[in-house]
């Protein structure tokens, strides 16, 4: 075969494939079609979509969704585990509907489907979001912190209408009545009651009644009781120094009971060798802590093995901004962690130093607190290089007019800040986070606001950071507010937020960080959860 006859043949092959190829294409793209056909059946209703918000201003929810052409009738349904199961179903030939009678204070979802004459013509359901009912509306005070006990709960109210008569408390596990009071007609002039005899670490519901109208119920839980040796001083009164004179007598693991309001004076330096816990007590009656007043600190005796020490809801107020401190350790010792829980430090040098011998600290640790007005020590300093503070966490706090906030001469395993309110620190021209050491675990900051610097003569351009060479930090979640100014090294992946601190909070140098910028992206994640609206 010559060459020509060869070439045409090849030419006659390859436009067949081709003709082969483009067939096949055709025929599988018609038998998807006719299979998507096959699927979609009749023609289907368009399902409904929303017309108005929904609304619930009581225990009740409306529900209206634009008209469907060609729909006979609706289905429409009402679920409050996201139609696992359905609390109510209806068929209405409107396109509103009213659910009644619903639980308050509960989250419901709302779905709708159009109806054909012909139900295979009927839409699928379309799911028109959901909506919580209020809480009753009720006269009775929700309780607080403040307001429970262990075996004791605080009920108040606001007196209006009807006056209120009795109140019931039962066991939210089974409904059962624990306790039924009778008010009194001071407890109504008054307007609260305490209820005691219940059981710690237990969930309760509180009603209250007028004559047989239930005017509210709220649930609460007891706090736990507290186990181990107990040393009660809220009975002791007019002995202001009560407090420093027993810490030497008490066994390791003791309780302090301080009573609330009451102030308590470490007059000479208290020493610590045993593990203690030192708190305001409970007293319904009166919510303020009970306050530590400070002309001298707290130490560590030399060569002691302590578990942990713990201050809890308690205020440490230094009487001398420029010398006192909560503790000044200048001892050899080993202690497993140091914590302050609930508690408001103020006006101080330093909270914790550790200077001239090597303190050993575990875990130092600040939650849930605020601390203001401290001196050049900052929140913690780690003064010379053969102490060791191993972890350091502070979390939901805040901190303002710190002229430092974290200083270490040493290294440590790892530092967390979370959830943080900062502000006026540090001051003007030092690190926030100052080491000369290494931070094993890259240091985490969390979730934090971050504003301007403390006032330094003028000065409020602080620097960033400054760790070892084998140090990271990984920040994530938190912003800084655009009157923050910084020098060198700031901390990496903040979010600059385009507004001054004065107007993201309502009185940041009186100490208010209550967020009153709704714009700030931030106002329900970020900073202390305490000034989140």
């Amino acid at each position: 075969m010559d060459t020509k006859t060869k070439t045409v043949k090849t030419l006659k092959s390859t436009k067949m494939r081709k003709l082969i190829l483009a067939s096949s294409i055709i025929l599988i793209a018609l038998a998807a079609c006719k299979k998507t056909d096959d699927l979609q059946g009749p023609n289907r209703l368009f399902r409904p979509v929303l017309k108005d918000a929904l609304l619930s201003d009581g225990n009740w929810i409306a529900v209206s969704w634009q008209p469907i052409n060609g729909a006979a009738s609706y289905t429409v349904e009402l679920s409050s585990d996201t139609f696992r199961t359905i609390v109510v179903s209806a068929n209405v030939d409107t396109n509103y509907y009213l659910f009644d009678d619903l639980r308050w204070e509960q989250l419901y979802q709302v779905q709708v489907k159009a109806n054909a004459p012909d139900s295979s013509q009927n839409s699928k359901f379309s799911n028109l979001g959901a909506i919580k009912t209020p809480r009753f509306p009720t006269i009775l005070n929700m309780p607080g912190i403040s307001d429970i006990g262990d075996n004791a709960v605080r009920v108040s109210w606001t007196n209006s209408g009807a006056a209120v008569t009795d109140i019931k408390i039962l066991k939210a596990s089974d409904s059962s009545v624990v306790r039924e009071v009778a008010l009194s007609e001071t407890d109504v002039n008054n307007m609260y009651r305490i209820v005691s005899g219940l059981s710690g670490s237990t969930d309760y519901i509180v009603f209250l009644y007028s004559g047989a109208s239930v005017r509210g119920w709220a649930n609460f839980t007891t706090k736990a009781p507290l186990v181990g040796d107990i040393v009660d001083l809220r009975d002791i009164e007019d002995r202001p120094t009560v407090l420093r004179d027993t810490l030497d007598d008490v066994p390791s693991g003791s309780i302090i009971l301080l009573k609330r309001g009451a102030t308590y004076t470490i007059s000479t330096t208290a020493s610590l060798d045993k593990s203690v816990t030192i708190m305001s007590g409970t007293d319904l009656l009166n919510p303020s802590p009970a306050n530590i007043s400070l002309p001298s600190n707290f130490n560590i005796v030399s060569g002691a093995h302590i578990d942990s020490i713990v201050f809890k809801d308690v205020n440490l107020i230094g009487t001398d901004y420029a010398s006192k401190y909560v503790f000044n350790i200048n001892t050899a010792c080993n202690v497993g962690k140091i914590s302050f829980e609930a508690c408001h430090i103020q006006y101080v040098r330093g909270v914790l130093r550790t200077q001239s011998q090597p303190a050993m600290i575990g875990t130092y640790k600040i939650s849930n607190c605020i601390i203001d007005s401290v001196a050049g020590y900052g929140i913690i300093t780690v003064d010379v290089a053969s102490s060791k503070v191993d972890d350091i966490v502070i979390e939901n706090s805040t901190m303002f007019k710190a002229e430092k906030i974290i200083t270490s001469k040493s290294s440590s395993n790892s530092i967390t800040i979370e959830n943080c309110t900062i502000n006026e620190a540090p001051r003007g021209g030092n690190y926030f986070i100052d080491y000369a050491g290494d931070v094993t675990l890259p240091i985490a900051i969390r979730n934090c606001i971050i504003g301007i610097g403390k006032d330094n003569s003028g000065n409020r351009k602080v620097n960033g950071y400054r760790v070892g060479a084998a140090s990271s930090v990984d920040v994530s979640g938190t912003y800084t507010t655009n009157d923050r100014e910084v020098n060198t090294a700031d901390l990496p992946s903040l979010i600059s937020y385009t507004r001054p601190s004065t107007e993201l909070w309502r009185g940041p140098y009186e100490g208010d960080f209550t967020i009153v910028d709704g714009l700030f992206p931030g106002k329900n994640n970020a900073g202390d959860p305490r000034w989140r609206p």
